[in-house]
């Protein structure tokens, strides 16, 4: 065999011992990246990309479902008696709070830790809508003002297609209450 044979072989099996390596890199990227992953394989809280999909036509849900409210009387402080696990009607009809035939309005405490019923509400802004007794109602306004002028809002009117949500803001510096987001809600036909 002479030299020039010999180096012919030699690149020959250089250039494919090269191929080899070049695919077995290639395998071996694309199994980290997951390429090769069955869906059996996927993370389990991972829903498949079909499901998160909407149609067109379809609305997303609302975020926020207030099925039921536990009542108290009108008072001059607004405190709802629970830790932050329900929402409140004040009906005091005496005082101007009917439990039906007016706007409702619903109380709830915000927390620090975001456990609290009025944490979800909190997060709602202006154009979402929420469900609230079986109704879907679109938020209209969202106000955040100091608790000192609660009172000369523009929201003591009644309209009974209408739901009025206040909640206290937590001051993460200070740990205190000092402010009040109001959600101001319409019924939607």
């Amino acid at each position: 065999m002479t030299v020039t044979e010999v180096l012919r072989r030699h690149r020959f099996w250089s250039a494919g011992a090269a191929l080899v390596v070049l695919v077995a890199a290639g395998v071996l990227v694309a199994a980290l990246a997951g390429v090769f992953d069955s869906p059996k394989d996927a993370e389990p809280d991972a829903a498949p990309a079909t499901a998160q999909m909407q149609t067109p036509n379809e609305e997303p849900a609302p975020a926020v479902n207030i099925e039921t409210t536990e009542t108290m009387p009108y008072s001059p402080v607004w405190n709802p008696p629970d830790q932050g696990e329900n929402f409140w009607q004040v009906v005091d009809p005496e005082n101007g709070y009917p439990e039906d035939g007016g706007t409702d309005f619903i109380l709830a405490h915000a927390c620090e830790d975001h456990g609290c019923a009025g944490d979800q509400i909190r997060a709602l802004q202006t154009g979402d809508d929420f469900t609230y007794r079986g109704e879907t109602y679109r938020v209209e306004e969202k106000i955040e003002i100091p608790k000192t002028e609660i009172a000369d809002q523009d929201i003591w009117v009644h309209d009974p297609d209408r739901v009025v949500v206040i909640t206290c803001i937590l001051d993460a510096a200070t740990g205190e209450y000092h402010e009040n987001d109001i959600i101001v809600a319409n019924r939607l036909v």
